[in-house]
């Protein structure tokens, strides 16, 4: 088969490179697409595969985004129907690719890991939905996601992204011009841009930073978007001057050289979680099924009101401890999908598909 991987953004470099490999494993081909947003493009020419540059950031607000989806989605087509052989499958988090797909008669498979985002444009699309087994598959239900497009798989999201890496080899990133005597924390701030954003999340991230501030903890920033640094700016004053990011740093190397990660959701904190970090979530979101998980295992500490910032651990820790040995997420994913692909039989004029058999 001819699989096409579709890039939306940087935390999908994590999850779909190494399915990526193992469909290559198998002898399939893989044409990679990539959007240019934040670090996608850095990340991937890191990794040293070829990939095509199609469409960039939307930009913030309803119209902005629809008007970037279509344009996008209208490239995807072009480009896709530029090629000699015509994809079998698309796997991506992107919602251009799967609009693409549906017009092309290319049956399209999703991962997420969070049930309330919004699933409209993969319903209309006639995605396939593969998540942890964690999430009730009846909340995605409700969202008009038919019982037969559903792919539970056993593990997280985060046993895929590291699947291919050797945690203990991998050396912690260094900060240069810093002695290191004062804790780290790394520092995530809100996704502003997002559909589930929410306006008071700003004022509750800066209650945090100004905490750490006053406990001495040397905050490493890393923003969203470089508007984000203005962040720093409003804090009076700091014991230990901040680390502002303004380049992409391998993530593995970035977790192994703080001591604690505070983020308001997103990947980055589910990873922290998962290597056994301390991590805590100011996200003011509906909390999801993978975040309750991990809160219930002790390894993700979720705050509400600044009476539970006392819980943030001020001290240097940067052993590790994996949630999984030799997690099989990856491999399950990929059969799973291969299987899924198989057993899709077109309908009708090739818009629609039905699944015999997974």
């Amino acid at each position: 088969m001819t699989v096409w991987i579709d890039i939306d953004n940087p935390p999908q470099v994590r999850c779909m490179l190494p399915l990526s490999r193992r469909f290559e494993a198998r002898g399939h081909d893989v044409l990679l697409t990539a959007r240019e947003y934040g670090d996608t493009f850095a990340m991937l020419q890191d990794e040293g595969v070829a990939f095509e540059r199609i469409g960039s950031r939307f930009g913030k607000g309803a119209g902005r985004k629809i008007y970037g989806l279509l344009k996008r989605t209208r490239q995807l087509v072009a480009f896709l129907q530029r090629q000699q052989a015509r994809p079998s499958l698309v796997l991506t988090g992107s919602r251009a690719a799967c609009l693409a797909a549906r017009r092309l008669g290319i049956p399209s498979f999703v991962i997420i890991d969070y049930e309330y985002v919004n699933l409209s444009f993969y319903r209309l699309a006639g995605s396939y939905i593969a998540y942890p087994d964690v999430i009730d598959g009846g909340l995605l239900e409700r969202q008009r996601i038919p019982r037969e497009r559903l792919l539970p798989f056993d593990g997280l999201k985060e046993d895929i992204a590291f699947a291919d890496i050797d945690l203990l080899a991998v050396a912690p990133y260094t900060f240069g011009g810093n002695d290191g005597s004062a804790p780290r924390v790394l520092f995530r701030p809100p996704a502003e841009d997002s559909h589930y954003y929410r306006p008071e999340s700003r004022e509750f991230a800066l209650e945090v930073l100004r905490f750490l501030a006053a406990e001495g903890a040397q905050v490493v920033f890393s923003p969203r978007y470089p508007r984000q640094l203005a962040y720093l700016e409003e804090i009076p004053a700091w014991q230990a001057e901040p680390i502002a990011l303004r380049e992409p740093v391998p993530f593995v190397e970035l977790l192994k050289g703080v001591d604690a990660v505070v983020s308001a959701g997103g990947t980055m904190l589910r990873e922290a979680a998962y290597l056994g970090l301390p991590a805590y979530s100011i996200f003011r979101g509906r909390i999801g099924a993978v975040d309750r998980h991990l809160a219930a295992t002790g390894r993700l500490h979720l705050l509400q009101t600044p009476a539970d910032f006392s819980q943030i651990e001020i001290s240097p820790r940067r052993s590790i401890s994996p949630l999984r040995n030799k997690p099989t997420a990856a491999e399950d994913v990929m059969q799973m999908i291969i299987a899924g692909a198989s057993a899709i039989r077109p309908s009708g004029r090739g818009r629609s598909f039905e699944v015999t058999r997974v």
